[in-house]
């Protein structure tokens, strides 16, 4: 094309010139660029030094998982009440550490009452306690008796020995019998109270 010169290429004399000329030439190393301090900067690479980029990003550490929930630990079924130490209480050998009168008592109340009782004597070291219940009576026994007392009374004497089977009557009582005729005999328990955690270490 007019206005531009043709692209030349070199001949085989120019060729043969040329490579005698730089035969001995070597290629010059590329220089690194100088910090302030008047060295030769190095690449993160060439120091070991990883760029935060480059660094493989750790992964979110997972929550811990929660400890699995524990039950807490039933109380252990009643044991036969000591023979013995039933015939001492009906005797008056041993002596009974607190009483409670259930008589007159709604079945709602009655149960408040007996749990309280109970909570109470074993935190104060009780051992043996009476519960009375009464036997209940027929509505022909006597006319000026009330009849709704009596067969409330009736009722508690069937449902004592059902409440202290429960969990939260258990953690408090270890045995209970029927108490001696001095005692009210089928309208009363004699109760042996569960030792709380701190009177067993001080019995230790």
């Amino acid at each position: 094309m007019e206005g531009r010169s043709r692209k030349r290429f070199l001949s085989e004399e120019e060729i043969e010139l040329w490579a005698h000329v730089t035969r001995h030439d070597e290629p010059l190393e590329r220089q690194r660029p100088i910090n302030a301090s008047g060295s030769a900067l190095t690449s993160p690479q060439q120091n070991g030094v990883v760029p935060a980029a480059a660094q493989p990003s750790a992964s979110p550490a997972k929550p811990a998982a929660p400890p699995p929930k524990t039950k807490p630990a039933l109380p252990p079924p009643h044991a036969p009440f000591d023979p013995r130490v039933s015939k001492r209480l009906a005797r008056g050998r041993h002596e009974i550490d607190a009483r409670l009168d259930l008589h007159g008592m709604r079945q709602q109340d009655a149960y408040v009452a007996l749990r309280r009782f109970l909570a109470r004597c074993q935190a104060q070291g009780f051992r043996h306690v009476l519960i009375i219940t009464g036997k209940g009576e027929k509505p022909g026994d006597a006319a000026d008796r009330d009849f709704w007392r009596a067969e409330e009374r009736g009722v508690l004497r069937r449902l004592v020995p059902h409440w202290l089977a429960e969990p939260n009557f258990r953690s408090h009582v270890v045995s209970f019998t029927e108490s001696a005729l001095k005692h009210g005999g089928a309208g009363a328990l004699y109760l042996t109270i569960r030792k709380s955690p701190r009177h067993q270490k001080h019995d230790r």
